[in-house]
């Protein structure tokens, strides 16, 4: 039969790295959202606003982001998926010290969690923006850690359950990094557009996140340009 032609609804196909993140660095990231009353979530975005901006060249960015969105002991007790996505408005600047970012993303992540319950497509129909095939509104990259226990049920008869994760095979957005850690260690895991990244791509891109990472913790002080140790927006890899 003939192949089926290509639909706007289609998603571009995905792949994903996931990559464990050298202990010592870990470590070195938790100290540093503990000297800065921070989270492991909030030290990760500033690092991955950092990147973004370094390769974009940009220095206003809209980032996407989940929260659980179970506000409520009602809602804590529902089925269902109540996850939501918040775009957050990020400003990396070569010249801002990685620590001032930090306190930046940490205000602005703690405004998106008190107002979580705002559903995605009700900012989407406020901003009206200009909408393409293939690319979701206002964000196209996503950052988000995950520290909840993987899901399981034991049944009456012995039988138990565990959830597990497939690798992707479509990309719902361009790039999104995880950091993920619900296996004792840290794990970073990525998801990319497979028309925009390719493996070693992505692995650079690991790479240079995780140098960010070691930087800021090093020196949280240092400008964004010299936590990603490369002139800003003159690499796009």
């Amino acid at each position: 039969s003939p192949a089926r032609a290509p639909r706007a609804t289609d998603r571009p196909q995905g792949a994903s790295l996931r990559v464990t993140v050298d202990a010592a660095d870990a470590e070195g990231v938790r100290r540093l959202a503990r000297d800065h009353r921070a989270s492991l979530y909030m030290v990760g975005l500033a690092a991955f606003a950092a990147l973004l901006g370094a390769r974009t060249g940009r220095t206003d960015l809209l980032v996407g982001t989940a929260f659980a969105g179970r506000t409520s002991v009602a809602a804590e007790e529902s089925v269902g998926c109540f996850v939501n996505t918040m775009p957050l408005r990020l400003r990396p600047a070569p010249r801002r010290g990685f620590a001032d970012v930090l306190a930046a993303e940490r205000a602005a992540a703690l405004f998106a969690g008190e107002r979580q319950g705002v559903p995605f497509d009700a900012v989407v129909e406020r901003l009206r923006p200009a909408r393409h095939p293939h690319r979701n509104p206002l964000v196209q990259v996503a950052f988000g850690v995950q520290n909840a226990p993987a899901a399981t049920w034991r049944g009456a008869q012995g039988l138990d359950l565990a959830g597990v994760e497939l690798a992707p095979d479509a990309a719902r957005l361009d790039l999104t990094c995880w950091l993920d850690e619900r296996r004792g260690g840290l794990e970073a895991l990525w998801t990319y557009r497979t028309d925009l990244f390719d493996g070693p791509r992505a692995q650079a891109w690991h790479h240079d996140f995780v140098g960010v990472l070691r930087r800021a913790a090093a020196d949280p002080a240092r400008s964004l340009a010299e936590c990603v140790d490369d002139s800003w927006g003159t690499r796009d890899d």
